[in-house]
């Protein structure tokens, strides 16, 4: 892979609104002159519940392939989507699990960036369930650098309007969980295409 092109998954179940996230991620890259591909795949016989996936590539360049082929950055808000997604994480891979939902993963790599935050309980906390999507991309952006925060907030307020407010106060909780997380930012997720 050459090595501006950066690949994340957002996986959990179908309802949490991953694929959204997706989406906006990818369009905050190409708010900053980035190019940007966003897949999604339902993985059951009913959108809620079931697992969903967002793929996203990020590239300075021409993106020739779609899909994710060595993941960067994983996201896993249920136990399912860890164990669905350990096959497409390359080597150093930021993963981020939710630390209610999803047990420590002890099969993974030892070169792997684990981080177990609480998303889910921070998101209902603070009265944002419905945009826990938000939430875990601010933690993501706050551990990559993948966008600048300026450009998500950006396609938040084009994207939801009037209504953008609980968006932006949980991309905001996000960026705030990952800069309390344990230790510092892995300079593998960190990836400016």
């Amino acid at each position: 892979m050459p090595a501006s092109r950066w690949e994340a998954v957002l996986a959990g179940e179908g309802g949490q609104g991953l694929v959204v996230g997706g989406v906006i991620l990818g369009e905050a890259a190409v708010e900053e002159g980035l190019q940007a591909v966003q897949s999604q795949w339902v993985l059951g016989s009913a959108a809620r519940g079931s697992l969903s996936r967002s793929e996203v590539v990020v590239s300075a360049g021409e993106i020739a392939f779609p899909r994710v082929l060595r993941a960067r950055a994983l996201i896993a808000l249920s136990p399912e989507a860890l164990k669905r997604h350990l096959g497409l994480l390359a080597p150093g891979t930021l993963v981020i699990v939710d630390s209610d939902r999803v047990p420590e993963p002890a099969d993974l790599d030892p070169g792997m960036d684990v981080r177990s935050l609480p998303i889910l309980r921070e998101a209902e906390s603070l009265g944002l369930g419905r945009s826990v999507n938000v939430l875990a991309l601010g933690v993501l952006v706050g551990l990559t650098g993948v966008v600048r925060p300026g450009s998500v907030r950006t396609v938040l307020a084009r994207r939801f309007g009037d209504k953008a407010g609980p968006n932006l106060r949980a991309f905001r909780a996000g960026m705030e969980l990952a800069a309390g997380s344990s230790s510092p930012p892995s300079s593998s997720g960190q990836a400016r295409p």
